[in-house]
C-alpha cells in the first residue's frame, strides 16, 4: 500500500506540473486603448474664398452643409427647431446622409432617454443628429442625441451628456477636457463607448483630432465617422 502510494505521488506531481504550465500560457492581451497613433484619423477642414466648407476624416468627406430640415428625415415631424443643416458623408461606396439641428428636450417627452437627459428641463437645449442607412445596413438609420450645455464638472469626470443609437444598439457619448486645461472647455472631446469600451472619439474645434477603434466593425465604422464630421461640421 505505501510502496503503491510513493509510486502515485511523482505522477501526481508531474500532472499538477502540466496543469499548471497549461495555465500559464493562457494569457489574454490587454486591450491598449483607443487614443493610439494607429487609431487617429487625420481630419482636415477645406474652406476657402471660393468654396464652400466641406471635411474629412480618413477617407470620409462630407458635402457642404446645406440649412434647414431636409424633407427625408424624421426631423421634419419636430415642432421646435434652430440651427438646422444638413449635409452627406462620402467614401468608396458610401453616401451618408446627415441631418444636424438643436431641439428642446421636451421634443422626446414620448420616447425612452437616458436618465442624464431625462431628468434635463423641458426647455434645456439638445443637440440631434439623424445619420441615415448605409449600404452596409440599409435598414438601420441612428440618432444622436447630445447635451448643449454641459458644464466643467462633467467634462473633468468624463460623465454621460448623450447617446447614439439605432432601433438594436446604443452608444454612451461622454465628453472630457483630458487633451486640455481641467475646469476649462479647451479641447473638449466627446467619447463614444460600446459596452463601456471607447470605440471613437473626436475633438472639434479649429484644430479637430478624430480616433476609431478598428474593434468597430465596417458599419459601425462609417457611422461613427458621420457623427463625429457632424459634430466637427457644427463647431
Amino acid at each position: 500500500m505505501i510502496k503503491t502510494f510513493c509510486r502515485f505521488i511523482p505522477a501526481f506531481c508531474l500532472l499538477l506540473a502540466a496543469c499548471t504550465a497549461t495555465k500559464k500560457t493562457v494569457v489574454q492581451k490587454k486591450d491598449p486603448g483607443l487614443y493610439l497613433d494607429a487609431h487617429e484619423l487625420p481630419v482636415k477642414i477645406q474652406d476657402g474664398w471660393l468654396t464652400a466648407k466641406t471635411i474629412s476624416a480618413g477617407s470620409y468627406t462630407t458635402s457642404s452643409r446645406i440649412n434647414g430640415v431636409a424633407s427625408n428625415t424624421p426631423a421634419k415631424q419636430f415642432k421646435n427647431v434652430t440651427d438646422a443643416f444638413y449635409f452627406t458623408v462620402k467614401a468608396t461606396d458610401v453616401q451618408l446622409p446627415v441631418q444636424v439641428l438643436s431641439t428642446p428636450r421636451i421634443t422626446f417627452s414620448n420616447r425612452p432617454m437616458p436618465l442624464y437627459l431625462n431628468e434635463l428641463a423641458g426647455d434645456a437645449s439638445l443637440w440631434y443628429i439623424h445619420i441615415g442607412a448605409s449600404a452596409l445596413e440599409p435598414l438601420k438609420s441612428w440618432e444622436l442625441i447630445l447635451k448643449r450645455s454641459i458644464s466643467f464638472l462633467e467634462l473633468n469626470d468624463n460623465k454621460p451628456v448623450g447617446i447614439l443609437r439605432s432601433a438594436s444598439d446604443e452608444i454612451r457619448i461622454t465628453a472630457h477636457n483630458r487633451f486640455g486645461i481641467r475646469n476649462s472647455y479647451e479641447k473638449m472631446c466627446f467619447e463614444f463607448q460600446l459596452k463601456g469600451v471607447p470605440v471613437a472619439a473626436v475633438i472639434p474645434g479649429e484644430s479637430p483630432r478624430a480616433w476609431i477603434h478598428e474593434k468597430a466593425d465596417a458599419a459601425l465604422q462609417q457611422t461613427l465617422t458621420a457623427a463625429m464630421l457632424a459634430l466637427v461640421f457644427k463647431g
